[in-house]
Formats: structure tokens, C-alpha cells, sequence
């Protein structure tokens, strides 16, 4: 079993000074408990895991991969998500323009606060402190270095879910947090680019097991690319994260970089994948790792996001809270080809549960990608010990392909390799050629559905709101989705902090 490294102990009691408050409210540690706390090497790795737990694992058992599966997936053409069950979901899916106090939006901006929080006063303690507590300097670049990828890791997923964002890059008192302003997306992107830029070179290239799940100089790079790859998309004329700015080249080049390192390799078979865990799996480069059954609360559960009741029942497996599905698009599931292996291990469109509740057959499609009873904890519905992966191998691949057709590197001749590839493992025939944007779109929606990459890619296509309104055409026949324009394609701030701070902030356009 791997090692969860985010858990110490403690660690929670520790730190649970930081606000989760319903604003952003950066509560500082009184100075004798931060003076008390910081004083040796081990207590400082204590603080670095407590950071990488909120920036990844978020409060309790709803962190980054719930989120990215509620805000993204939900949000995208693989769903329609309407129902009669007014669940929170529903109006991430149907556009609702009043969900400013929606529970996922609110998680979104405090968690990542909170994370930033943490990373902001690690680094002040390393500067203040480090140079007695740490004898080997390098642990104590490795740990700025972490810091410094967690602070630009939630940014970025700020300003891609919010645009405009207060930039804070020190530890402030709850009065100091309200007279930030939300800054210009150029300035969060400023310090998301000083951060990566300056972590990347004191990351190691790997991990050994013991502490798999830190990220490494590759993992880094792959998020500066995906950074460098939004800023280039087309801005829709909102305050979003794009900016037209075609830095295509420069995230070609961090990709490249993953690709000849010789660290990961394409899996030659698609079910492997989402079934081996830590080292072993060499698509791993950036990746949140869960463990069953510690005891600890190191399990997780956002399979649960996109799951269905009946789905889990008919593997023998308690209740997860999964009590209304998330109906699949109908269009996307007509994508796949009878023998897709993705479709094939990735969706379960018939199921039988033979006894209780659910009892009978049901015919109602669900993802099932994630869902691996063998690492379902002994604590029930928030312990399984599934790996959650932020960027997989593949995903460089096709990332590399999309800057090559941006005219950042590559050939045709590299796309179409890399497609025939994905499609090859997939069992289908490499009959890909001269592919397109809008062709490698699709095979990506086909490949990492259920992964929450679905409406990141939309934006980045430069025709989300063609590609959403086409499809609300075709599948809104009850006509349950709201309108979709440009102001849809970032969320709301949350209402906590415009009525914190009414004279300050100001709502994103389009938003109740």
C-alpha cells in the first residue's frame, strides 16, 4: 500500500486556525503557537503536508478531483444534468444565473484560499527560520519550491473558475484580506508564472514511493504548460483566464520536456491506467494520491460525484450518497463505437442489483472509470484509496498535439501519430489523418471523460459557447438549461464575499 504523505500527526489540530469561514478570512496562528510550532525540520515537513492536503484534498473528503468533477465535468456537454431532485449540481448544469451561494462555488474559492493561506506562511517561516533549521539546503529549496507550485497550483484553479481574483502572496489578519481588490488576471498570472517559473528548477525529477504524490519538476511543468496554453486561448471578451496571448511555443516546450525525459510511458493497454497505483503507473505526472482504510482519514470519494446508487449497489458496496444520477449526454455517449475499450471500461449502460433497495436491472448509463471496489476502504463511502490524476501522459501527448496545430512545435505528421495512437490502444483503427482542432477535441472528450478536463478543453477550443449552444439544441428538449453566453464561461464569486466586503468587490457580469 502506498504512503499517503499529506497526513501527519496532528496535523489538522495543528492548523485548524486557518478560517473556513464563509469569506475570505485568512486567519493568522497567534504568534506564540507559530513560534512554538516552527521550530524543527520535522515540524516544518508537518506544515508543507498540511499545505499539499488543502490545496489538494480540500476540507474533509471534497477536494480538488470532487471539485474539478462538479464544476467541470457537470458543467460540460457529457452531461445533462437536469433532474427533479434541486440538487447543487443541477444549476452548475443548467446555467442557472443564480448560484453565487452554491456550496461547490463557495468550496472553490475557500479551499484554495486556505491552501494559499498555508503556502504564503510556510514560506515566510522558511525565510525567517530555515537557514538554522535546515542543515541540508537543498531540503529547504525543495520546500520553497513545493510552496511556490501549491500557491500557483490554486491561483490557477482560481482564476480558471473566477477570473479576477484578490492576489495575496503573504499571510494577512481577516481586516487586512477585505481591503484586497480583485486583482487583474494579468497580475494572478504574474505570480502564478514567478512561482512555476522559479519552483521547476529545485524539484526533483521523481519520488521514491515512500513519498509519491509530491510533485516533481515534470508534474510543475505540466501545469506551467497548461498555464501557458490558456493564456494563449481566445478571451471571449470576458475577465476570464484566457487572454489571446498564442504563448503556444513555450508550453510546447514544457511538454516536450515530460516527453523526453524518459519518466512515463504511454500505456499500451487503457484499463491499467485507472487501475495502478503510485510509481508503478508510469502515466502518473501530476497526481493526488487517496489510501484506504488507514484510519487516518486518507481515503476519498469523488467517484461519488458522478456515480449512481444503483451502479454502486449492484457491486455489493454501501450506500455513497450517489441517490440521483447524473444523466449522460446522449450525444457524447453516441460518440463511442460498439468496441471502444474506453466506453467499454469507462461506462456501465446496463447494471443489475439483485437484492434491496435498487433491486432489478437499470438501463441508465453511468462513469464508472474511477470506480475500483478492490480499493474501497473499510470506512465506507469517504475511504477509497482511488488515485486521482490531475495531468496523465496521455493528456501531454494530446496537449503537445493541440500546441503543434496552434503552430508551437511538431508536425501533422505528430498529431496524427499521437491520435492513431490513443485511438489504437482505444482498439479502434489508425485511420486518423490530418486531423484538426475540432477532430482532436473530440478525440479528447472521447479519451478523458470523467477526468474534469471536458469544459477546460471547451474554452480553449475558442468555441465553447458554439460547441454548448449547438449541443443544448440537439439535447434540451425540455428546454431546462438556461442561456449560454459568454458570461457563462467563469462562475460567480461567491455570495459570502461580495456581502463581506459590498464596497470592494464587485459581481461578475451575468450573476444574481
Amino acid at each position: 500500500m502506498k504512503k499517503y504523505i499529506y497526513i501527519a500527526v496532528n496535523i489538522f489540530a495543528l492548523f485548524t486556525l486557518v478560517s473556513c469561514d464563509d469569506e475570505l478570512n485568512q486567519i493568522p496562528l497567534s504568534t506564540g503557537t507559530i513560534e512554538n510550532f516552527y521550530s524543527t525540520s520535522g515540524e516544518f515537513i508537518q506544515a508543507r503536508n498540511a499545505t499539499y492536503a488543502v490545496a489538494f484534498h480540500g476540507s474533509g473528503t471534497y477536494g480538488y478531483a470532487n471539485r474539478i468533477l462538479n464544476l467541470s465535468e457537470t458543467r460540460s456537454d457529457n452531461f445533462l444534468a437536469t433532474t427533479q431532485a434541486s440538487r447543487e449540481w443541477e444549476g452548475i448544469n443548467n446555467f442557472s444565473t443564480g448560484i453565487s451561494s452554491n456550496s461547490f462555488i463557495r468550496e472553490a474559492y475557500n479551499s484554495n484560499y486556505n491552501a494559499i493561506y498555508k503556502a504564503n506562511q510556510l514560506l515566510e517561516k522558511i525565510a525567517e527560520k530555515g537557514d538554522v533549521i535546515f542543515t541540508n539546503p537543498l531540503d529547504k529549496s525543495t520546500m520553497i519550491a513545493e510552496a511556490r507550485f501549491l500557491r500557483a497550483f490554486c491561483y490557477f484553479d482560481l482564476v480558471r473558475w473566477f477570473g479576477r481574483v484578490p492576489l495575496i502572496d503573504k499571510t494577512v489578519s481577516p481586516q487586512e484580506a477585505r481591503t484586497y481588490e480583485r486583482a487583474p488576471v494579468t497580475e494572478v498570472y504574474d505570480l502564478i508564472l514567478s512561482d512555476l517559473l522559479a519552483a521547476i528548477p529545485n524539484l526533483p525529477p521523481s519520488y521514491d514511493n515512500a513519498n509519491f504524490g509530491r510533485v516533481t519538476t515534470y508534474g510543475a511543468k505540466g501545469l506551467l504548460a497548461l498555464v501557458y496554453m490558456t493564456r494563449s486561448s481566445s478571451t471571449y471578451d470576458i475577465d476570464g483566464a484566457t487572454l489571446g496571448l498564442n504563448e503556444w511555443d513555450k508550453a510546447y516546450q514544457q511538454l516536450n520536456d515530460i516527453k523526453t525525459s524518459g519518466l512515463f510511458i504511454f500505456s499500451p493497454t487503457y484499463s491499467p491506467i485507472f487501475r495502478t497505483e503510485g510509481n508503478s503507473n508510469k502515466e502518473n505526472v501530476l497526481t493526488i494520491p487517496y489510501t484506504q482504510s488507514t484510519g487516518n482519514n486518507a481515503g476519498g470519494n469523488f467517484m461519488v460525484e458522478v456515480g449512481y446508487e444503483p451502479y454502486f449497489a449492484s457491486l455489493n458496496l454501501s450506500q455513497q450518497g450517489s441517490l440521483e444520477g447524473r444523466p449522460i449526454s446522449e450525444g457524447f455517449r453516441a460518440m463511442f463505437s460498439s468496441n471502444d475499450e474506453r466506453a467499454i471500461f469507462g461506462i456501465a449502460d446496463t447494471y443489475t442489483v439483485p437484492s434491496g433497495t435498487y433491486v432489478g436491472i437499470h438501463n441508465y448509463p453511468v462513469f464508472k472509470k474511477y470506480i475500483d471496489p478492490s480499493r474501497y476502504g473499510t470506512a465506507g463511502r469517504e475511504d477509497w484509496g482511488v488515485d486521482f490524476m490531475v495531468m496523465r501522459y496521455t493528456d501531454v501527448l494530446m496537449l503537445m498535439a493541440e500546441c503543434t496545430l496552434h503552430g508551437g512545435g511538431g508536425t501533422q505528421a505528430d498529431v496524427d501519430d499521437i491520435v492513431n495512437d490513443v485511438r489504437e490502444r482505444a482498439g479502434l483503427a489508425r485511420d486518423a489523418s490530418n486531423i484538426t482542432l475540432s477532430q482532436l477535441f473530440d478525440e479528447r472528450r472521447k479519451e478523458f471523460f470523467s477526468e474534469g478536463t471536458r469544459w477546460f478543453d471547451l474554452i480553449r477550443s475558442g468555441n465553447a459557447l458554439t460547441i454548448m449552444n449547438a449541443w443544448k439544441d440537439l439535447e434540451d428538449t425540455s428546454n431546462d438549461l438556461g442561456t449560454i453566453n459568454k458570461n457563462s464561461l467563469i462562475y460567480p464569486i461567491p455570495l459570502q464575499e461580495i456581502l463581506a466586503a459590498p464596497e470592494l468587490y464587485d459581481q461578475n457580469i451575468g450573476y444574481d
